[in-house]
Formats: structure tokens, C-alpha cells, sequence
């Protein structure tokens, strides 16, 4: 297993480090095997690109750290298929010049219909892999894999198509124990190349703080998904990747009026890299 850290909520303004850079000295000295960020992350380490790129890219191989970038498309036009490829096409050129071998991708938009959504990822897949890249599709809200119905028809028409594997969203989407979801659940597990450890329920994508026992019943699901997804990708030949991923508000609670937070975010995404040691190291 090849656990790495991400930015979110951790790099920028008023956050815990301003730079990319300092961020990935941290991350080796606390033993990860890589960082994972939005490439937009890379305007805080210089506004301009290309020297924020050879920047983080030194201080990658300086740590002996890999990485996996986020590509988010987010076109001024949401909804326009065209647009979104041509930004993808631009962020997967970024994410070779950083040495990534793969990348997560929040995929398209919601809106796209069935034709429209096939014709995305295949695109998608073939400008990844013309860059050197595996592009992990992310099971995301307001995206083309939002929900785990329309993720398996899309995995059925795009079948060499691969997931970053987040189904805190589809916990939200489905509003329930998914008791009679897990064949599409445990299927998505099977398809993933990348893992995003984060605990979600009925009402939210994140729970307050996963040490909690109320909690109990949901990690023991996650859990479960995530050895199905490790144990697909080592089938395959593939290591095993994840990143714990609880992120700042308003995915971390916060009290009313004062806005302070109920949990420290640092403090949160270390204990569940702890539990992914202890289950799979």
C-alpha cells in the first residue's frame, strides 16, 4: 500500500503550510509515498505555472515522493462537453510535465447525457494516455459518475474505464445504508485505480470525526469496500494507492456563528492513514 497526502484544506492562505513545497517536506518526513493536489493548488507556489511546476517537480524527486495530481474541469460553460475536454486535454499535459503516472479526475458534469458522457470518458482516457497517464475517474457529485446507477452504465458502455474510488458521495446521493446497493458499490471497488478514504453517511459526504463510535457501523462498510478495491488493483498487478481525504469546512463541521471547528483536520486525516496502516500495511 502506498498511502499519499493531500493539500486540501492544508495548503494555501491561512491554512497549515502556504506552499506546495513545504507541504511535501512534511509529507516525507511523516513517511508518505507522495502528495495528491488540484493542479489549481500549483498558483500557490507561484503564480506562474511553469515555474511552479519545475518547482514542485524538484521538490518531488528531492523527497524521493511521487504524486498524483487532481484534474478538475470547471468550464465558465458546465454543461459543454467540448469545453471540459479541451481543459482536460491542457491539466493532463500539466500533470506529465509533474512525472505523474496517474491522476484523479472529477469527470465532466452531471448534466451530460448517456451518448454524451460515453463519448467524454473515452476521449478522456485517450488524451490521458497519450500523456503517459491512467486516468482514475472519481465517483463524484455533480459529475458523470454522481450516483452508483449511472456509474454502472458507464462502466458497462466504457469497460477498460478506471475509478478513483469515493463513495462518500454516492452515500449522500443514495440517502441510506446502501443494504441493497452493495453489488454496485463492491462492482465500482472492483473498478477502481485510486482510493479516497473518507467516511461518509445518510446526511453528508463526511462524518464528524471517524474515531467516533457512532460511527462504528459506517467505518466497518468503508472498510469492506476499500479491501475489495486493494484487493482488485493487486489482481491487476497494480499497487495499491489511497489517499485519506477529509477535507476543511464545509466538509468538517463547524459550530454555528463562531464557524470554530469540531475537529482538527490535520489530527483527522492522520488517524484514518493510522486505521489504513493497521488494515492493510
Amino acid at each position: 500500500m502506498d498511502q499519499y497526502r493531500t493539500t486540501w484544506g492544508l495548503v494555501g492562505p491561512d491554512t497549515v503550510w502556504p506552499t506546495i513545497g513545504s507541504f511535501i517536506g512534511d509529507a516525507a518526513s511523516e513517511g508518505y509515498a507522495g502528495v495528491e493536489f488540484p493542479l489549481a493548488h500549483l498558483a500557490f507556489e507561484d503564480p506562474d505555472e511553469a515555474r511552479a511546476i519545475a518547482q514542485v517537480r524538484d521538490g518531488l524527486a528531492e523527497n524521493g515522493l511521487n504524486v498524483i495530481p487532481l484534474i478538475a474541469t470547471r468550464p465558465a460553460d458546465y454543461g459543454s462537453a467540448a469545453d471540459h475536454l479541451s481543459e482536460f486535454r491542457r491539466q493532463a499535459g500539466v500533470a506529465a510535465q509533474l512525472g505523474a503516472s496517474k491522476a484523479v479526475v472529477h469527470a465532466g458534469a452531471d448534466s451530460f447525457d448517456h451518448e454524451t458522457a460515453v463519448g467524454y470518458l473515452r476521449d478522456a482516457g485517450r488524451v490521458a494516455e497519450d500523456h503517459g497517464i491512467l486516468a482514475c475517474m472519481e465517483t463524484h457529485r455533480a459529475r458523470l459518475l454522481n450516483d452508483p446507477w449511472r456509474t454502472a452504465r458507464l462502466l458497462d458502455a466504457v469497460p477498460d474505464m478506471l475509478l478513483t474510488y469515493d463513495v462518500s458521495h454516492w452515500h449522500v446521493i443514495v440517502d441510506r445504508e446502501p443494504l441493497d446497493l452493495m453489488d454496485l458499490f463492491e462492482e465500482a471497488a472492483r473498478r477502481s485505480c485510486h482510493v479516497h478514504a473518507r467516511i461518509g453517511h445518510e446526511k453528508g459526504p463526511q462524518v464528524p470525526h471517524p474515531a467516533d463510535p457512532i460511527w462504528e457501523g459506517h467505518v466497518a462498510h468503508y472498510r469492506r469496500w476499500w479491501t475489495i478495491a486493494r484487493d482488485a488493483m493487486m489482481a491487476r498487478g497494480a499497487g495499491f494507492t489511497v489517499t485519506s481525504e477529509f477535507g476543511p469546512p464545509p466538509y468538517l463541521q463547524t459550530r454555528p456563528f463562531s464557524g470554530e471547528r469540531d475537529a482538527d483536520l490535520v489530527e483527522v486525516n492522520r488517524w484514518m492513514r493510522d486505521r489504513l496502516e493497521e488494515w492493510f500495511g
